[in-house]
């Protein structure tokens, strides 16, 4: 599943179901705001054959299953071996360019289009794992997918929840049902926050709000950078009666 076997992601419509004035509206938008790359700005796709050959992917088989970090299956540097409340935890991707182009341009640039192009790289990175190291995955078959969600302040200021968006699309792809099962408290963004911050508000910044009992749970975000929304968020659907709770991100910082 090599990137540069795979076509460019996104033309930038949706047209299965369209009504035809829908139709219409797409092509009128196009016309006034052609779709162009959210890494490189070439027409006519959201994210071009050249920057999705660009993604670092991380090898799952040789990825540290605590934190996600590449090259840590024996001995990570980044998490040290730190407890999880994680059965498994992996990420798809290196966070380095073009995918922090790509994460920027979705959250906060207004393309709520790369929700598509988000679930599609996750739903590769997914397949990938099973496909490649599964017999480290399986001590946790997930049969339902959560998402964490965005705070109320984020919310307000994006109008969507990120994850939301993208877990919607990842379902059916992952072959799994969907779960809202998580409200975030809170209004800092911790893309500001260092390692101790990052920890300190993660912690009871979670909600449970849906039976998850005996549930074994996909849990998806965006970006790991320490790890602990990813293991706040589990930690608070174990609490709640989950019977283990994996995590998948997008990419992971290191």
């Amino acid at each position: 599943m090599g990137a540069r076997a795979c076509r460019p992601l996104g033309d930038g419509t949706r047209t299965a179901g369209a009504r035809p004035w829908d139709l219409l509206r797409e092509a009128a938008l196009e016309l006034l705001s052609p779709t162009r790359c959210a890494c490189c700005e070439r027409p006519g796709t959201l994210l071009c054959a050249d920057c999705l050959a660009q993604v670092d992917w991380i090898d799952p088989a040789q990825a540290c299953l605590r934190c996600g970090a590449p090259f840590g299956a024996v001995t990570c540097t980044e998490c040290r071996g730190a407890p999880s409340a994680l059965a498994w935890c992996l990420a798809c991707a290196s966070y380095e360019e073009p995918v922090p182009q790509l994460v920027r341009a979705y959250k906060d640039g207004g393309e709520r289009r790369l929700d598509a192009v988000i679930a599609a790289l996750l739903a590769r990175g997914y397949v990938r794992a099973w496909r490649e190291a599964g017999a480290r995955l399986a001590g946790c078959a997930p049969n339902a997918l959560a998402f964490v969600p965005a705070t109320g302040a984020a919310y307000r200021r994006r109008g969507f929840d990120h994850m939301e968006a993208v877990a919607r699309l990842l379902a059916p792809q992952a072959g799994l049902p969907l779960l809202d099962a998580l409200a975030k408290h809170g209004r800092s963004d911790q893309r500001e926050a260092g390692r101790e911050g990052r920890l300190a508000q993660a912690r009871g910044a979670y909600e449970v709000v849906a039976d998850v009992r005996g549930r074994h749970l996909l849990l998806v975000d965006d970006v790991i950078t320490t790890g602990a929304t990813l293991n706040a968020a589990a930690a608070a659907l174990r609490a709640a009666g989950a019977a283990q709770v994996a995590g998948l991100a997008l990419a992971r910082v290191w």
